[in-house]
């Protein structure tokens, strides 16, 4: 990772099939998941993080949907704006979810195209950032975000950095910093 020239970010990055990949240093990565649950409960969960796997933030909220696609959307721009935070301190922005089709989406909006509101505003919220990346990752490598937006079910929540948090929650981000050393 040391090596990881910033530029080379540009396009698609092939997503990792067993765990969660931190982005270079000094930039700072948004992971999101949103999900439509059967008994048509909304929700959705983003996690920000550093080069190092640290947590900073997450945000999950109910949505009143029953698109999951809206659902990932909106998510990823709630993340998006929570990340703002930290724009003047990173080199770049890395967001990450599991959706195929909202990641495209997302893809298309930060060359110019976007096709909703929605990630038209989120790609609005790119230009913060001096680069920024956008990539599929699998839903097993996307655990940390698939557990806030669970949680969401049951109550809006903002985590920060040094607050007490759910155990299964910081077991997780446990597990996937153990790839970042």
């Amino acid at each position: 990772m040391g090596n990881w020239d910033p530029n080379s970010l540009e396009g698609y990055c092939y997503p990792s099939t067993s765990h969660w990949d931190p982005p270079p240093p000094r930039w700072i990565k948004v992971n999101f998941d949103g999900s439509v649950k059967q008994n048509g409960a909304a929700s959705a969960g983003g996690v920000v993080r550093d080069h190092q796997g640290n947590f900073l933030a997450a945000i999950c909220s109910k949505l009143y949907t029953y698109a999951t696609p809206t659902a990932e959307a909106m998510r990823a721009l709630i993340a998006v704006t929570t990340a703002q935070e930290w724009a003047t301190m990173a080199d770049g922005i890395w967001i990450e979810g599991d959706s195929a089709i909202t990641v495209a989406d997302l893809q298309r909006a930060a060359r110019g195209h976007p096709p909703d509101k929605t990630t038209a505003q989120i790609a609005d919220l790119f230009g913060a950032f001096k680069a920024d990346n956008i990539s599929h990752i699998y839903r097993a490598a996307n655990r940390v975000a698939d557990c806030v937006a669970s949680f969401s079910c049951l109550d809006d929540t903002e985590w920060r950095r040094g607050m007490s948090l759910p155990l299964n929650f910081c077991a997780i981000l446990d597990e996937d910093r153990t790839f970042c050393t």
